[in-house]
């Protein structure tokens, strides 16, 4: 497998989400590194992988994701928090970039939400 080279990460104004279970979906939307272009992504549970999948590969590291904000190098590397990572891949018709999204959707006293951990514009 191919490795994940990171462009940039892109600015969000809004990182936290509410959902109403495990399986809800997000309308996430986030503009565009250059152009100014809103894309629009339906993120889930189901059409997500867990992050860690991709790091056991190598096709990125902890130490990358640390670098562009990801989270801090010691959540990222604690065994107890990998699941909660996940990523999904999105490459909008309206422009030639491909971004991967960062993510997780948690329960917390019985309230469910999404957090988006970040952007990242890819090649």
């Amino acid at each position: 497998m191919n490795k994940i080279s990171i462009i940039k990460k892109v600015q969000l104004g809004k990182n936290s989400f509410s959902a109403e279970n495990l399986y809800s979906k997000l309308n996430f939307s986030f503009y565009c590194v250059n152009g100014g272009i809103k894309h629009e992504v339906i993120l889930s549970f189901e059409s997500s992988f867990p992050l860690n999948d991709l790091i056991k590969n190598e096709q990125i590291t902890t130490d990358i994701l640390a670098k562009h904000q990801i989270s801090k190098l010691e959540n990222l590397n604690n065994t107890e928090r990998n699941f909660l990572y996940r990523y999904q891949f999105f490459q909008p018709k309206e422009c030639n970039k491909c971004y991967m999204i960062i993510f997780d959707i948690d329960e917390y006293r019985e309230y469910w939400g999404y957090y988006i951990y970040g952007v990242l514009e890819i090649e």
